[in-house]
């Protein structure tokens, strides 16, 4: 890395979970900026105003920390920024070993590099989480009961972020899949997982592909094009129906097709005998520019500078 002026961040660009530049989920990377608070922090990602921004700071042997911002808050655990952070140091020459790990919100994430691809073991397991009604959460996305595929009822899952995870019949739903603000706010939004991830199977419910949207407003993002968090907690909720062969092969998520940003996310259970202990997310990632921004103020009174 050269180095930049203590007053000014280099923030490099990134497309991730896709091979092709301006598809895939766009990253701001932050690697070893000066010191900076969790304020500023928060509003260089508001400058960004990208899914999410993630901040590196080397740690020795091969561990980072990492800070992952939206637009409205700090996350715990992300995919796309750990999988985009991992190519960004790869392709820096920072990462001098096949496996880096991350200390994120959630704890150490461990990501492998290999041939351009980055897979991440999440620290845990998907875990279920709060669920609401099923009518709720179908009224939030103008959708239907009749929409909700008969073996996958609306469900929570969470693997550091909570998501309300909606399997629909067919990709057709999807399609027609729009977020009803004040529906979502009177219903789904108000429970531990508000955030919404909906699912479609592309050849069967056993099958290894699967479409997603994914509609965030509680994080600030009204649809991600590609949401690791929420495909490795997909791996929870489709284990029951999927198959110990399914969850040793894995799904392979495209997500991001209706907003012109198609994503291909890989998936993988980590299990115990039955059970499933961890999950792998898989991408690649493309450096598509690099730039600088001044370093915010830091705000003394609670009240940003003017």
């Amino acid at each position: 890395m050269t180095s930049v002026p203590p007053d000014r961040l280099t923030v490099l660009r990134y497309d991730v979970f896709t091979d092709r530049a301006y598809t895939g989920n766009p990253l701001a990377v932050v690697i070893e900026p000066p010191p900076l608070d969790d304020d500023q922090m928060q509003r260089v990602a508001v400058e960004l105003n990208l899914s999410e921004t993630i901040f590196l700071t080397g740690l020795g042997d091969g561990a980072w920390s990492a800070r992952i911002f939206t637009p409205a808050t700090e996350l715990p655990f992300a995919g796309h920024p750990t999988i985009g952070a991992a190519l960004a140091l790869a392709d820096a020459g920072l990462a001098r070993a096949e496996v880096l790990t991350l200390h994120e919100g959630v704890g150490p994430v461990e990501v492998t590099l290999a041939d351009g691809l980055a897979t991440l073991t999440t620290p845990g397991p998907p875990e279920p989480a709060d669920t609401a009604d099923p009518a709720d959460v179908v009224e939030a996305v103008g959708l239907g009961l009749a929409d909700l595929h008969p073996e996958l009822g609306p469900r929570g899952w969470s693997v550091g972020v909570p998501y309300t995870m909606v399997g629909l019949r067919e990709v057709a739903a999807l399609e027609r899949a729009e977020l009803d603000v004040s529906a979502w706010r009177g219903g789904v939004g108000s429970s531990d997982a508000p955030d919404l991830y909906l699912l479609a199977p592309v050849d069967g419910v056993r099958g290894a592909r699967w479409r997603a949207r994914m509609f965030g407003p509680v994080i600030g993002v009204a649809e991600d094009p590609a949401t690791g968090s929420a495909a490795a907690a997909a791996c929870g909720y489709l284990a029951g129906v999927a198959g110990a062969v399914r969850l040793d092969q894995g799904w392979t998520i495209e997500q991001g097709v209706e907003m012109g940003r198609p994503s291909e996310i890989r998936v993988q259970a980590v299990r115990r005998g039955s059970e499933v202990v961890a999950v792998r997310v898989g991408g690649r990632a493309v450096h598509v520019g690099s730039g600088e921004l001044l370093v915010p103020a830091p705000c003394i009174t609670g009240i940003p500078p003017g």
